[in-house]
């Protein structure tokens, strides 16, 4: 049998991209290379078949009747070759599903600014996140394998828990907002006569931070939310001063859309979030360990 003379495969492709294309630029995208580099492969062809390919204008390349010739050829040629490598590729491992209940606030404000990362750490996972307010029991049935929890700890024994960070509550409210009512965080009476926006859902907040803070509100009017997440669009929008967790709106923080007028204030009453998973190590699940162990891993970065 005569062996097959052919030019270099990096010629071949090359000229079947720019031919395709329409030009070098677009060929050494799809590539990977530079438009040089595309330029000198189909030159080198060239000079291989002894025959030109392109006719090089200004503006654009004109294919010659070789190369008109040439191209369905090879075109034909590398769709084939791509579809048999698609067929006997393996394929890939089914990603292992992770189904996660949480708060909404804590996906909203903590989980999805960092949930691009955990898809980076564990791309065989295929995290199902469910915000919700209910007390779940993960594995107790189908629905959870693992949830995050605000408290106190000491939930059922079957489950085990890991304190994820300390519920720290601050004061935050707009730059605007802060400029034209005048916080005075050096004030005997900081809140006197704001705006406290505060949430249904948590109605012991304020009491409570003014107790452990020793601040009174003589004054200040109320301007209440069904739960604490539009509490805090409220206080984006100027509306008057919220009472947040600090690592919860540590993004429109970081970003200046918030402020912590009366820094340092602040309140800690125990309370904290918490990852809570089956404590049977059979029922710990490898998907689990590792939203474990990114979670940690998370929170000592926040820490830091």
């Amino acid at each position: 049998m005569v062996g097959r003379n052919l030019p270099p495969l990096n010629g071949l492709r090359a000229f079947e991209a720019a031919a395709r294309l329409g030009s070098f630029v677009a060929a050494a995208e799809e590539l990977g290379v530079t438009a040089g580099a595309v330029s000198q492969r189909v030159r080198i062809l060239e000079e291989r078949i002894g025959a030109a390919l392109f006719e090089r204008r200004p503006q654009a390349l004109a294919p010659t009747k070789a190369a008109r010739e040439l191209l369905p050829v090879l075109t034909e040629a590398f769709d084939a070759i791509d579809a048999a490598v698609r067929r006997v590729r393996a394929p890939a491992a089914a990603a292992m599903p992770l189904r996660v209940a949480c708060p909404a606030g804590f996906a909203a404000g903590w989980l999805l600014p960092r949930l691009e990362r955990f898809q980076q750490h564990e791309p065989g996972i295929a995290l199902i996140l469910t915000a919700t307010e209910r007390l779940i029991e993960p594995g107790r049935s189908e629905e959870t394998d693992a949830c995050i929890r605000f408290g106190r700890a000491g939930w059922s024994g079957h489950l085990a828990c890991d304190f994820l960070f300390a519920d720290r509550r601050i004061p935050v409210c707009s730059p605007n907002y802060r400029t034209t009512h005048a916080v005075d965080a050096v004030a005997v009476d900081p809140l006197a006569e704001h705006v406290l926006l505060e949430a249904l859902s948590a109605p012991e907040d304020w009491p409570d931070w003014l107790l452990a803070t020793s601040a009174t509100a003589e004054g200040a009017r109320r301007l209440s939310f069904g739960d604490e997440r539009l509490a805090l669009e409220a206080a984006l929008r100027g509306l008057g001063i919220a009472l947040a967790d600090r690592a919860l709106a540590a993004e429109p923080l970081a970003a200046g859309r918030l402020v912590t007028p009366l820094e340092p204030r602040e309140m800690l009453r125990g309370t904290a979030w918490f990852l809570l998973y089956p404590a049977d190590a059979a029922a710990r699940a490898a998907p689990v360990a590792a939203l474990r162990d990114w979670l940690l891993g998370e929170c000592d970065r926040a820490e830091a």
